[in-house]
C-alpha cells in the first residue's frame, strides 16, 4: 500500500552511526515517502517537540545523561499527540513496557531492526495513534457536553457514592466540590422518596424523567427530575445519572395556572359585581327615600340598618374586585430594605402581642428595585400576617432574609408555624381559598397579583409542624 502523504520523521539518537543504520532501513521501504531528520541531542529534541513539526518520532533510549523515557515524558507534558517509537537494546523489556505505559505507540529492539520490522511498527504506530486521536476527540466532545450541562451529571457506585460529577452539580446541590466527591446521592433526597427509586436502579432498570424533590445544602426543598441507568465497564457496574433542577419550571407552571384561574375568577367576579350592585343600588335608594318619608324614629332605625349593610356589601364587592385583578400602579426605583423595615414596623404591635421573635438577615448591600412601596408593603404584610397566625404565642420566630441569586433579589419570609398540608400547597394562591374559620382567602391571591405586577415571582415551601417559607423574587433595578 502506497503512502499518499510524505511523513516528516524525527529520529533522536546521539550516535550518528546508528542514525545511518536506521536511515538505511527507511530507504529499503517500498511505497513510503519520508523526510527523515536527525536530532543528536536531548535538548534539541525538546525544542522540536515544542514546535510539533513532525508526523512521527523515534527516540533512542540512551541519550547521554537523559533517556528516551525522559523524552517521552517531556513529549506528554508538551501535549505531543503524534506517534512515538522507542529504540531499545536487547533485554530491555521493562523499559519497553514502561515506554508504552507512558504513551509511546510502539518500541523496537535496535539490534534486531530491519525494514520489515520497521514497516510493521510504522503502520501499527500510525494506525494506533489515529484511533487514540479519534477517541480523545470524542472524549473531549462529550466531556465538554458533560461539563457545560446545566443539569447535575454524576457517576456513582451502586451504593450511591459519587465518583465523578460536572460543575453544575456544585450549583444544584450547593455543596463544595471537595465535599461532593464520595458523598451519597441519596443524602440529597427524602429517604421515603429516593429509596424506592434507587432500588429500581439497583435492579438494573432505567429511571427516566422521574419527578422527585431534593434538598440542597441550605435545606431548600426543590423540584427535580431524575434520570439514571446502570452501565458496565470492565465488568464493574456503575450508576450514570442526571438531576435537573425543575424548580423554576414548576414555579412558572404554577404561576401560569394561578394566573389562568385568576383571570377566570376575575371575569366571574366582575359579572357578579355588576349583577349585585344594580339591585343593591335600588335597595339603597329605596331605603333613603323611605327614611325621608318616615316620621317615626323607631322605624328609621331599620332603614339605617338597611343602608349600613348595603354599604358593607358594596365594600365587600370592591375588595373582591381588587383581589381578582392585577393592580395598575406606578413603579419607581427604591430601597428594598427600607420597604421591608417599614412593613415590619406596621406589624410590630401584632408581633409583640404574640411574643414573636424577629430575625433579619439582610445582604450587606441594599437592593434597589422597581417598586410601589405601599403595594409591596401590602404584599409582604399579608405574608407576615399569615405567619403570625400560624405560630404559637411565645415560641414563634419570624425570619426576613434578602439575598442576590442569579441577577435577582430574593426576599424570604420564613416562620416556624404549623405549616401547610401537601393537599393545600397547590391551592394557597387561589382566590377565596382559605382553611381559616374566619377569612375570605384573598390575602395570598392579592400578594400574587402585586408581586407579578412588580415583574416578580413567588414560591412557597412548607412542612406541616415545621414551618413555611415564602420566596419573593424581583429583578434588580438597572442603574445608569
Amino acid at each position: 500500500m502506497k503512502q499518499e502523504k510524505s511523513l516528516h520523521v524525527l529520529l533522536v539518537d546521539d550516535d550518528e552511526d546508528d542514525f545511518i543504520l536506521t536511515s538505511a532501513c527507511f530507504n529499503e521501504l517500498a511505497g513510503w515517502s519520508f523526510k527523515l531528520e536527525w536530532c543528536p541531542t536531548y535538548e534539541k529534541a525538546v525544542d522540536s517537540l515544542t514546535h510539533c513539526k513532525h508526523d512521527l518520532y523515534i527516540f533512542d533510549y540512551l541519550l547521554g545523561s537523559k533517556s528516551g523515557i525522559d523524552l517521552i515524558k517531556e513529549a506528554v507534558s508538551l501535549n505531543c499527540q503524534e506517534p512515538i517509537i522507542l529504540l531499545t537494546g536487547k533485554g530491555d523489556e521493562k523499559i519497553a513496557v514502561e515506554s508504552l505505559r507512558l504513551g509511546a505507540a510502539d518500541y523496537l529492539v535496535k539490534s534486531d531492526l530491519d525494514a520489515p520490522m520497521l514497516e510493521r511498527s510504522l503502520r501499527y504506530s500510525l494506525e494506533r495513534t489515529k484511533v487514540v486521536k479519534a477517541l480523545r476527540q470524542s472524549e473531549r466532545r462529550y466531556r465538554r457536553i458533560f461539563e457545560e450541562s446545566k443539569d447535575m451529571l454524576f457517576i456513582s457506585d451502586l451504593d450511591g457514592r459519587i465518583l465523578d460529577f460536572n460543575d453544575a452539580a456544585v450549583s444544584v446541590t450547593g455543596v463544595e466540590e471537595s465535599e461532593l466527591r464520595g458523598r451519597e446521592v441519596q443524602a440529597f433526597f427524602e429517604p421515603y422518596e429516593i429509596n424506592p427509586v434507587w432500588e429500581v436502579i439497583r435492579a438494573k432498570k432505567d429511571v427516566t424523567e422521574q419527578e422527585i424533590r431534593f434538598i440542597n445544602q441550605d435545606g431548600e426543598r426543590k423540584f427535580g427530575v431524575l434520570s439514571a441507568t446502570i452501565e458496565n465497564e470492565n465488568l464493574a457496574p456503575y450508576v450514570q445519572g442526571r438531576l435537573r433542577d425543575a424548580t423554576n419550571q414548576k414555579q412558572s407552571e404554577r404561576e401560569r395556572l394561578f394566573s389562568e384561574k385568576l383571570a377566570v375568577t376575575s371575569r366571574l367576579v366582575r359579572m357578579l359585581a355588576h349583577e349585585v350592585r344594580n339591585p343593591l343600588t335600588n335597595v339603597n335608594l329605596s331605603a333613603e327615600q323611605l327614611e325621608s318619608e318616615l316620621e317615626d324614629e323607631d322605624l328609621k332605625f331599620y332603614t339605617d340598618i338597611i343602608k349600613r349593610n348595603c354599604g358593607r356589601i358594596n365594600d365587600l364587592i370592591t375588595q373582591l374586585l381588587q383581589s381578582s385583578r392585577p393592580g395598575e400602579f406606578a413603579l419607581t426605583s427604591g430601597s428594598l430594605h427600607e420597604a421591608l423595615d417599614s412593613t415590619l414596623a406596621s406589624a410590630h404591635d401584632r408581633l409583640k402581642l404574640k411574643k414573636i421573635q424577629i430575625e433579619k438577615h439582610y445582604e450587606a448591600d441594599d437592593f434597589q428595585i422597581e417598586m410601589n412601596a405601599d403595594m409591596l408593603g401590602i404584599a409582604v404584610l399579608n405574608l407576615i400576617t399569615n405567619a403570625i397566625e400560624a405560630m404559637e404565642e411565645g415560641s414563634g420566630i419570624l425570619k426576613i432574609t434578602t439575598r442576590n441569586v442569579d441577577d435577582e433579589v430574593q426576599v424570604l419570609v420564613a416562620d416556624n408555624g404549623s405549616g401547610i398540608s401537601e393537599e393545600n400547597m397547590t391551592k394557597v394562591f387561589e382566590p377565596y381559598f382559605t382553611d381559616k374559620k374566619s377569612g375570605m382567602g384573598i390575602g395570598l391571591a392579592s400578594t400574587l397579583n402585586i408581586v407579578q405586577t412588580h415583574g416578580g415571582r413567588i414560591d412557597v415551601q412548607s412542612q406541616e409542624g415545621i414551618g413555611t417559607v415564602f420566596t419573593l423574587s424581583f429583578p434588580i433595578a438597572v442603574t445608569t
